[in-house]
């Protein structure tokens, strides 16, 4: 039996969700759109989307990129969980 590939398994290209929580602040958004579109070009409103959490203290974002390569996910994965306001990627 072959074993399959990182690269093989995803099939890139690919649509990823990028999850991240943080708290509600507005930085947050702009920050976190930021450090993904220096790595998948620019996010388009309707690629986002958000829930607060019941008490509105923090807040999780999914952004749906076209990701190209499992390079490019641990790029964007290690610069969002260096980042102070970025609380989780899930």
């Amino acid at each position: 039996m072959t074993k399959l590939t990182t690269e093989e398994i995803f099939n890139f290209p690919c649509d990823y969700p990028v999850k991240v929580m943080g708290k509600d602040c507005k930085e947050l958004h702009s920050e976190i759109c930021g450090i993904i579109e220096s790595y998948a070009g620019k996010i388009h409103p309707n690629q986002i989307s958000s829930k607060k959490s019941t008490k509105g203290n923090y807040i999780s974002y999914t952004i749906r990129i076209v990701a190209t390569s499992m390079t490019q996910l641990n790029s964007i994965n290690k610069e969002l969980q260096s980042h102070n306001l970025v609380a989780y990627i899930l």
